[in-house]
């Protein structure tokens, strides 16, 4: 597959800062307008899977308990399990740190293992610092698991339900056998990465990796769901707790949905992107969970996961740069900008992306080490983009900051890209209008021109938001417990009732500890 001038340039003449990746290709949702796209896309080898699926009734035999000493899984330098799990660490925000959260799910693997068809191996899961809810396993025994899947999970049994799911992937070398049929096909899993969404559409995609993964048979999902249900009820954890959890699931994604229409923003990387619960698929899992008791059997320990999960991220890593309203502002490396009114602004590891109502504009930031010997006209010469030249070259200063602005017109779109220098990182704007105008212009230099560095106390006053614990006493509601703790959190009470489990028409327990949204 060949690269886009823009894709082959900047590897070449930008280098991503510490803490700010360079993104070359963003998601590419739909299909685009000729001259329009302006990335290639990447291929992804298909040795990962990700999936919720069907369940059937199981049977209730169990082999005999067999305790053998675990073998660490491996990742050999350089092969492409490797390059693989380095690229999914990267598209996914990097790991993330919590050693209680990271012991107590070690545990929880450990245990699954155990009851596994490959007892002797060990699985190792990474926690993923993203907020899309999501999990994948390689198959050589690494899963992975995104804080936003864990914020969901209110036990022991629910988390414990979605590392079986992958466990049993592993365990039933599905990821290999769907690379292998995928060579065959020549029908690989793609990482879909763009620079603009689709002109003709007012919804942006997150760029959380964009990972358009191939679904497994249906077969596999059976096998998966199959085994991974039996393999909680024999680790000792509540069978329940796969269902609760695909509730869960269903419920963030209809609330995300329901936001997204008012936000014109959406979720693709989640893990029900392939596979959406269904009630078919719900009341199957409730057959399967019942095989094996009633709901309330087997372990499903609430406080030890709440105290795990306790302080976490949730939603936006601060130190990725936050999102607030049209206003984009980056304590760690200490800028601000604010998109023109009607955008909606979608943030990522790797680059800022917004979109106008009507999608007839958009923009894009991202950074890198600019090249300390060339000028920043220079750098604009040197990358076009999708092979068209930038022209009319102005040196000029934003603030106090030396900046270079230049044209590039195609038949459909025409883009200003505007570069800007602060210290040694060079920061740039990639603006695109399908009409463009004198008027748009003016609209795009006053979003470049908004451009500025924070004060060292701008900083340091912003936080991201966190995973917290109240507990509830006689007489509270969800929403005296919103009120006083979540005012300023979007949709509160039904991000309360998700989060929790909960429904309107269920009453707090008193003295039971509730998962809140602090900070932000």
């Amino acid at each position: 597959m060949t690269q886009s001038p823009l894709q082959a340039t900047e590897s070449r003449i930008f280098r991503a800062p510490r803490g700010f990746m360079l993104l070359t290709t963003l998601p590419r949702p739909y299909p685009l307008a000729p001259l329009s796209r302006v990335a290639a896309t990447l291929v992804l080898a298909g040795l990962l899977s990700a999936c919720v699926s069907d369940t059937i009734p199981i049977s209730m035999d169990e082999p005999a308990r067999v305790e053998l000493p675990g073998t660490m899984p491996m990742l050999e330098p350089g092969s492409a399990l490797e390059r693989e799990h380095q690229r999914l660490i990267r598209s996914f925000g990097g790991e993330y740190r919590a050693p209680r959260l990271q012991a107590l799910l070690s545990e929880i693997a450990n245990r699954l293992r155990l009851v596994s068809d490959r007892p002797n191996e060990t699985y190792r899961v990474t926690i993923l610092n993203s907020p899309s809810v999501n999990a994948f396993a390689l198959p050589n025994g690494y899963v992975y698991v995104t804080r936003g899947l864990l914020a969901l999970a209110n036990d022991t049994a629910e988390a414990a339900s979605v590392i079986a799911h992958e466990i049993a992937h592993v365990t039933g070398r599905h990821a290999m056998e769907r690379a292998e049929l995928e060579s065959r096909s020549v029908l690989v899993s793609r990482v879909h990465q763009e620079v603009l969404a689709n002109p003709g559409t007012s919804r942006l995609m997150r760029d959380q990796s964009k990972i358009a993964l191939a679904s497994f048979s249906r077969q596999q999902e059976i096998d998966a769901d199959e085994l991974g249900v039996r393999a909680i009820a024999k680790a000792g954890f509540e069978a329940h707790g796969a269902v609760r959890f695909l509730v869960a699931l269903d419920r963030t994604s209809r609330m995300r949905t329901r936001m997204d229409d008012h936000t014109a923003g959406s979720e693709p990387n989640d893990i029900l992107a392939t596979h959406p619960t269904t009630p078919e698929r719900l009341d199957k899992a409730i057959a399967v969970a019942r095989q094996f008791g009633a709901p309330g059997v087997g372990e499903a320990n609430r406080t030890q996961w709440l105290q795990a999960i306790n302080g976490i991220a949730y939603g936006e890593d601060a130190n990725q740069g936050l999102i607030r309203g049209r206003s984009f502002l980056h304590p760690r490396l200490r800028f601000t900008f604010d998109a023109p009114e009607g955008f909606a602004l979608e943030n990522s590891p790797h680059a800022v992306l917004g979109v106008s109502q009507g999608g007839n504009e958009a923009l894009r930031l991202d950074s890198s080490r600019g090249e300390p010997d060339r000028t920043l006209s220079a750098l604009l010469a040197l990358n076009p983009i999708e092979g068209i030249p930038i022209t009319d070259l102005n040196e000029m200063t934003i603030g106090s900051l030396p900046a270079a602005m230049g044209l590039a017109r195609g038949p459909d779109w025409t883009f200003r890209v505007v570069l800007i220098r602060v210290g040694e990182n060079v920061f740039r704007f990639i603006f695109a209008a399908q009409n463009f105008s004198a008027e748009a212009d003016q609209r795009f230099m006053n979003v470049a021109k908004s451009f500025r560095q924070l004060t060292e106390d701008e900083a340091k006053g912003l936080r991201g938001q966190r995973l917290g614990l109240m507990m509830a006493r006689a007489g509270n509601r969800p929403e005296d417990l919103v009120a006083n703790h979540m005012s300023n959190v979007p949709q509160g009470l039904e991000r309360f009732y998700v989060l929790n489990g909960l429904t309107p028409d269920d009453m707090l327990t008193p003295g039971q500890f509730y998962k809140i949204i602090t900070g932000g």
